[in-house]
Order: structure tokens, then C-alpha cells, then sequence
């Protein structure tokens, strides 16, 4: 079994939308569909949103993909918060609790997405890919890593927890297309440094 994990290219924007949509649970959807053009293709819209606005939080360039064998099978995106990340949203938008909570520490690096695709899952590849974030939070000398869940994915909450991040904030979730079930964003952190202690 050879794993590697690699940057993301402009061609692999597919990829790097798919990440987004199943670690949001769907929630980048809306926004897909509202963005059709005219031939309706919600696939070409999600491929433009991860590759066309190089400021875009969820850019191909902020992703990291990893390969199984050399079959992409899942990634993260995430990025250096500077302070600077002002997404302006309607106070009513579901997404709106979830984005306060991804850019709330400045100086953190913040995995805005991270996912394995469900065919590769239970082969340790998410605690591959939380630790290649600590290296490039490490690299760019980040505070520590912040994250968000949803408080009933009680799975990826156990597995944040075994890699040393712990449970800071929570903001209530806003129901979104027909979905229900989450009570609560929880942002968990995880400190570096001299941060490590305050984690």
C-alpha cells in the first residue's frame, strides 16, 4: 500500500470540490445550484467555485490530496489564517455560524475541509492528512489547527480528539435544505508551541 500526499493542481478541481461537499455534508450545494449557468451542469459550477477565484477559501491551491496506490482518495483544504478573511454573509445564512467559527483564530491554520472518499475510509488516511496539516502549520509557523464539525459526527470528533485536538467554541448549526440533525459547529483547536499548553 504506497501512500502520497500532494498539492493540488488546477486539474484536480473535481476532486478538491468533492472534498468540500462531503466534508460539508452538502452545504456548498446550495450555492452550486444557484450559481448554474446555462447548461445547468452543477459539476462544472462546483469545478469553477474550487478553481476560478484565486482568493476563494476553498481554491485547488489550498488543497492537499491523497493518493492510495495512485488513486486519489480523499484530501483537506486549509490555509494560515491572517485576520484578513472577511466572507460577508447574510446573518441568516446557514453557513454563516460555520464560517465565524473557521476564521475565529487568527494566526491558526485552519483545515477548512478534510475527507476520505468512503471506498478507502478505515485505512488510517484522515490521521495521515491531520498530520500533514501539522507539518504545514509547523512550516508556516502557526499558532496551532483549528477545525470545525458538526457535534453529532461523533466519529470524526473521537478521531480530532486522538490527535491532540480539543473542543474550544460552539455556535448553533442552521438547518439547510431539508437537512436536520446537528445541534451545534464545534471548532476544535489544537496548539503548537508554546500554544500547545493552552490547547
Amino acid at each position: 500500500m504506497t501512500v502520497l500526499i500532494r498539492t493540488a493542481t488546477r486539474n484536480d478541481a473535481l476532486h478538491v470540490a468533492a472534498i468540500v461537499d462531503i466534508a460539508g455534508h452538502g452545504i456548498d450545494l446550495g450555492s452550486w445550484l444557484r450559481d448554474l449557468d446555462a447548461d445547468h451542469a452543477v459539476l462544472s459550477v462546483a469545478r469553477r467555485a474550487a478553481s476560478a477565484d484565486s482568493n476563494s477559501a476553498y481554491h485547488f491551491s489550498r488543497a492537499h490530496l491523497i493518493e492510495l496506490d495512485g488513486e486519489v482518495a480523499g484530501g483537506l483544504v486549509g490555509s494560515l489564517l491572517t485576520g484578513d478573511e472577511n466572507e460577508v454573509l447574510d446573518p441568516g445564512s446557514p453557513i454563516q455560524p460555520l464560517v465565524t467559527l473557521e476564521t475565529r483564530l487568527p494566526g491558526y491554520w485552519s483545515i477548512l475541509a478534510i475527507a476520505v472518499y468512503p471506498e478507502f475510509r478505515g485505512k488510517g488516511l484522515a490521521q495521515e492528512l491531520l498530520a500533514h496539516a501539522t507539518g504545514l502549520a509547523v512550516t508556516c509557523g502557526a499558532k496551532g489547527l483549528s477545525l470545525v464539525v458538526e457535534d453529532t459526527n461523533a466519529s470524526a470528533i473521537a478521531l480530532y480528539g486522538r490527535m491532540g485536538y480539543a473542543m474550544a467554541e460552539t455556535l448553533p448549526w442552521i438547518a439547510y435544505s431539508g437537512r436536520s440533525g446537528p445541534k451545534n459547529w464545534m471548532m476544535m483547536k489544537k496548539g503548537l508551541g508554546p500554544e500547545r499548553s493552552t490547547s
